[in-house]
Parts: C-alpha cells; sequence; structure tokens
C-alpha cells in the first residue's frame, strides 16, 4: 500500500495531468463532432466521430501552410543550432570574461524589445528589396529571432564540458575543429538537442512576423487560423482541427527527442 504522502503525490500529479491535457482533449472532441452536438447549453462529449470538419481543411489547402511551416522550422533549427553551437563553444573557451559577457550582452540584445520593434524595420527593408512573403526572408527572421536564445542556452552547456578532456584531444593530435566536434560536440549532445526541440517548437508557432512578412507562398500555419474567424459565425470544427495538426508535428518531434530534452534541460548554467 502507497503511503499517504505518496498517494498524495499521484493525485496532485493527476490533477496536473488533467488540467494540462484538458485544452487538448477539448480541441480534439470539439474538431471531431458535429456543430449540432456542440452548440447547445449541454455539449455531447460522447457523440459519435464527425470527420467533414477534418476533411475539409485537409483538402482545402491548408497542408500547404503546414509544409511551409516544417520547411521553415526545420531550417531554421538546423542554422540556428550550428552557427549558435561553434559561437557558443569559442564563447565558453575564451578566456577574457569581460569579453564574453560583453558577446553575451550584445546578443542578448536581440530579445529585449517586443516583436514589433523588429517587425516594422523588417517590413520597411523587406518591402524596399521585395522580399516580402518569401522563404529566404523568413529565414533571415527566424534566426535572427532565435539565434541569441540558442546562443545563451548552449553556451552553458559547453562551460559544462572540461577543458581538460579537449586539451588532451589536441596533445593527441586532434585540431581545434576536431576537438570541437569529436569531444566538446557529443559531451553536449543533450543540450544541444534540447536547444534544438525549443528553436523548432518556437519558430513553428511563432505569428508575428509570419502574420506581418507573408501573404500567399511563404505563410504558415499559425497565419492560417484567423481564416476560419468570419464577419458573421466562427468554424469552430474547421479552426480546431487545423489547431489539432498543427499541433502534431511538434508533440511527435517532442516525444522523440523526449530523452535528451529531459537530460539536457538538467544540465548547463548559461553563465559562469
Amino acid at each position: 500500500m502507497p503511503s499517504a504522502r505518496r498517494l498524495l503525490q499521484y493525485v496532485a500529479l493527476g490533477a496536473l495531468l488533467v488540467v494540462t491535457l484538458f485544452p487538448l482533449l477539448f480541441m480534439t472532441r470539439v474538431a471531431f463532432s458535429a456543430p449540432s452536438d456542440y452548440f447547445t447549453a449541454e455539449p455531447n462529449w460522447f457523440a459519435p466521430i464527425y470527420t467533414p470538419s477534418m476533411e475539409s481543411v485537409i483538402t482545402g489547402g491548408f497542408s500547404g501552410l503546414l509544409l511551409n511551416s516544417a520547411l521553415l522550422s526545420f531550417g531554421t533549427t538546423g542554422i540556428v543550432v550550428v552557427v549558435a553551437g561553434v559561437a557558443a563553444h569559442a564563447l565558453a573557451r575564451q578566456r577574457s570574461l569581460r569579453l564574453r559577457r560583453q558577446v553575451m550582452f550584445f546578443a542578448l540584445t536581440t530579445r529585449m524589445g517586443p516583436a514589433v520593434v523588429f517587425a516594422i524595420p523588417f517590413f520597411v527593408m523587406y518591402s524596399e528589396i521585395g522580399a516580402i512573403d518569401s522563404f529566404l526572408g523568413m529565414f533571415a527572421v527566424y534566426i535572427f529571432y532565435n539565434l541569441a536564445f540558442a546562443l545563451w542556452l548552449l553556451h552553458g552547456f559547453f562551460v559544462d564540458v572540461p577543458t581538460d578532456i579537449e586539451e588532451a584531444g589536441l596533445v593527441d593530435g586532434l585540431t581545434n575543429f576536431g576537438a570541437f566536434w569529436r569531444i566538446a560536440v557529443p559531451n553536449a549532445m543533450p543540450g544541444i538537442i534540447a536547444t534544438a526541440v525549443l528553436v523548432f517548437i518556437m519558430t513553428w508557432n511563432e505569428f508575428f512576423y509570419a502574420l506581418i512578412l507573408t501573404q500567399r507562398r511563404a505563410a504558415t500555419f499559425p497565419t492560417g487560423i484567423p481564416a476560419f474567424f468570419g464577419a458573421f459565425e466562427v468554424e469552430w470544427g474547421q479552426m480546431f482541427s487545423a489547431s489539432l495538426l498543427g499541433v502534431i508535428p511538434p508533440v511527435i518531434f517532442g516525444l522523440l527527442l523526449r530523452r535528451f530534452l529531459i537530460r539536457g534541460m538538467s544540465l548547463g548554467t548559461a553563465g559562469e
């Protein structure tokens, strides 16, 4: 028999799980319910599965928005992790603490203002060079948006890798890049993967820049959700179906890498 303390912990965890999963369960139920089942004073949660809302979303072009989101998210994640990883390792091995702190603070300034502060210059510049609604332009924005965040995280992970191991590799004949690639990267891999998951999720869910800087060609799935809000009615079934489709990829991505994500988030100091 579990102790009273352990039983209380189970009850608390169960309540937390219910509160956490209820929005997802509610969204799923409405996505597969007929309008007559959820537009009532007492919704029928045990009604038969209703699929026309999901079918209309899939066949209505929303899949193209998901593909755009996947392209931008995976591409941004790969570029950001590589660039930030090299920079973070260099900073972690920088002997001048003052220089390291100055560079880290300068990188942090790119995240100090609200998104609208940076969106206006981006919009004006993109309008001048014809980069509105282009994948290249969105890659540039998302790299700028995520680079400082990844740099701060990865810096902490590389600081935790003992320098003695890398120095031993240099003595054995490795180049500086060889020590980075064959020693530092494997030791910091849980943190690197955790950073990649977080960058992917933030890019996947980003709405403001995509709304301002895209129209149709490079539009992402978050910008397609407001389309279900009409002037006189809201297509709740289709909106929740589209939202459910948008939730699935990052959830799968996180589940596949959850072991590394948990280990990575327990490491790193992001500082001295």
